[in-house]
C-alpha cells in the first residue's frame, strides 16, 4: 500500500513535466470585520449600528500548456453565522471555469466562466471588493499582434434555466444577449489609448419575444510614465438604446484624473466623474440616466457606496485625495468626495438641493508577508438636506454615518510546477 501511494505521488510530480504543462494550485481566505453605522446610506437614530463578518473563500486550479491555459476556481461566499453549523447543504460554487486555447501566436480563444476586466473597470471588472465578484459566460477571442496592440472580442446569449422552447429570462439585472469589442493601442510615450463598444440584449421579464438593445460605447486615454511626475487618465462613455425600464436611453458619463508624484511612490491626484441625469421635466418613456453596466462600483464614488447606483437625475463627483507608502510594508490611501446631483430632482413635493452631502475616506494597507495583507479602513459620510431627503430619512433623527472594517487577505500558493515557454 505504501508503495503505491509513493509511486502515485511520484506520478503526480513529473506529470506535469511529462506532458509540457504547468500546473499550479492556490487560493484566497478573505475574512472582513465591519462595523455600519450609516453604510449604504443614513441611519435613524432609533436603529442600532451593525457589526458584520463576511468572508470569501477561494481555490483555484491553473493549467498552462504550449497550445492549452485553463482555469477552475471554487468559491464559497457567506456571512459569519448564516449557516447553520449543522446544516449539509452546499455553499459552494464556481466563479470561474474556462479553457484558452491558443490557435496561434497572438490568437487565442477563451470559453466559459471567466472574469472581463477592462480599462478603469468602470464598465467590465472583477469587482473584487464584492464577497462574490463577477463573473460572465462568455467565449472571448483574444487578438495581439504586437506588444503594443490588443483587440478582444466576445459573445454571450444566456438562459435562465434547461429548456426545451423559449422561454422568458428571469435572472433579474442581466443581459440576455451580448456582445462587446475592445481596442488598446500603447504608444512609445507611455500613452494607452482605448476604445470599446458593448451591445446588450435586455428581454422583458414577461415577454419573450421582446429584446431590446443597449448600447455603450466610447473610450479610455491614460498616461503613466515612470520618468514623469505627472499621471493622466480621461474618459468617456455614451449610452443609447433602452434603459433597464426600457425607457428610451441617452446618456453619457465623462470623468477625468490627474496625479502628481511629489516625493518617491506618494501621489497627489484631484478628479472629477460626471454621470448624465434625467430632468424632472423629462418627456414620459425617456431617460438620460447612465448605467454603469458591469464594473467594479466599490472603486468608485466614495467607500461607503451611497451611490452604487446613480441617482435617477445623474451624479456629479468631485475628489481628490494622496496615496503613498509610509514604509515598504505600509501604504495609505486618503481621498475626499464631494458630490452634486447634475439635473434637478424632485423627492415627494420637494425639489432637491445640488449637494448631495462629502465623504471622507481613510485606508491603510499592510503587507505582512507575500502570502498576508491586512486592510484597515475608516470613512465618514457627511450628509446634507438633500441626502435626507433623497433616502427619504428626512423627518427622523440620524446618527452620524460612519463606517470601519478590518479586511485580512491570506493568498496562499499550495503548489506549483516550473513555467513553460508560451507558443510561438
Amino acid at each position: 500500500m505504501k508503495t503505491k501511494t509513493c509511486l502515485l505521488g511520484l506520478l503526480f510530480l513529473l506529470l506535469p513535466k511529462i506532458i509540457e504543462a504547468q500546473v499550479c494550485f492556490d487560493g484566497e481566505i478573505r475574512p472582513r470585520a465591519e462595523f455600519r453605522q450609516g453604510y449604504k446610506k443614513p441611519l435613524a437614530d432609533s436603529l442600532a449600528p451593525a457589526f458584520v463578518i463576511l468572508q470569501r473563500t477561494r481555490f483555484s486550479a491553473d493549467y498552462k500548456s504550449k497550445i492549452l491555459n485553463a482555469r477552475i476556481t471554487i468559491q464559497d461566499a457567506r456571512i459569519w453565522g448564516k449557516s447553520n453549523t449543522k446544516s449539509s447543504d452546499s455553499k459552494l460554487e464556481i466563479y470561474e471555469a474556462w479553457a484558452e486555447y491558443l490557435i496561434q501566436s497572438g490568437f487565442s480563444a477563451r470559453f466559459g466562466r471567466q472574469i472581463l476586466k477592462y480599462d478603469d473597470q468602470r464598465l467590465l471588472g472583477a469587482a473584487s471588493w464584492s464577497n462574490t465578484g463577477i463573473a460572465h459566460d462568455i467565449l472571448l477571442l483574444k487578438l495581439q499582434p504586437s506588444d503594443n496592440l490588443q483587440v478582444h472580442t466576445g459573445f454571450a446569449y444566456n438562459n435562465s434555466t434547461d429548456t426545451l422552447m423559449k422561454v422568458v429570462y428571469t435572472t433579474s439585472k442581466m443581459y440576455k444577449a451580448m456582445g462587446f469589442i475592445w481596442f488598446s493601442k500603447t504608444f512609445s510615450n507611455n500613452l494607452n489609448i482605448t476604445i470599446i463598444g458593448i451591445e446588450e440584449g435586455l428581454q422583458k421579464s414577461n415577454d419573450y419575444e421582446i429584446m431590446y438593445s443597449r448600447f455603450t460605447g466610447g473610450g479610455n486615454i491614460t498616461y503613466k510614465n515612470d520618468s514623469s511626475k505627472l499621471t493622466f487618465n480621461a474618459l468617456g462613455y455614451y449610452q443609447k438604446g433602452k434603459s433597464s425600464t426600457f425607457d428610451d436611453l441617452n446618456a453619457y458619463i465623462a470623468a477625468a484624473k490627474l496625479g502628481y508624484k511629489f516625493y518617491k511612490e506618494n501621489t497627489v491626484f484631484i478628479g472629477a466623474d460626471y454621470y448624465s441625469g434625467t430632468k424632472s421635466d423629462a418627456k414620459s418613456g425617456t431617460s438620460a440616466t447612465f448605467n454603469k453596466l458591469y464594473g467594479a462600483n466599490h472603486v468608485y464614488n466614495g467607500d461607503m457606496d451611497y451611490w452604487i447606483s446613480i441617482p435617477k437625475s445623474g451624479l456629479v463627483n468631485y475628489f481628490g485625495g494622496i496615496q503613498g507608502k509610509i514604509t515598504s510594508k505600509l501604504s495609505t490611501d486618503i481621498t475626499f468626495n464631494l458630490f452634486n446631483i447634475a439635473q434637478d430632482m424632485i423627492v415627494g413635493q420637494r425639489v432637491l438641493g445640488k449637494n448631495l452631502g462629502h465623504e471622507l475616506d481613510l485606508v491603510l494597507n499592510y503587507r505582512i508577508s507575500k502570502e498576508i495583507a491586512l486592510q484597515a479602513g475608516y470613512c465618514r459620510y457627511f450628509n446634507s438636506n438633500s441626502t435626507a431627503d433623497y433616502f427619504k430619512v428626512s423627518e427622523v433623527g440620524l446618527h452620524q454615518s460612519q463606517w470601519a472594517y478590518l479586511m485580512l487577505t491570506i493568498t496562499p500558493k499550495f503548489y506549483e510546477t516550473p513555467k513553460i515557454e508560451e507558443k510561438k
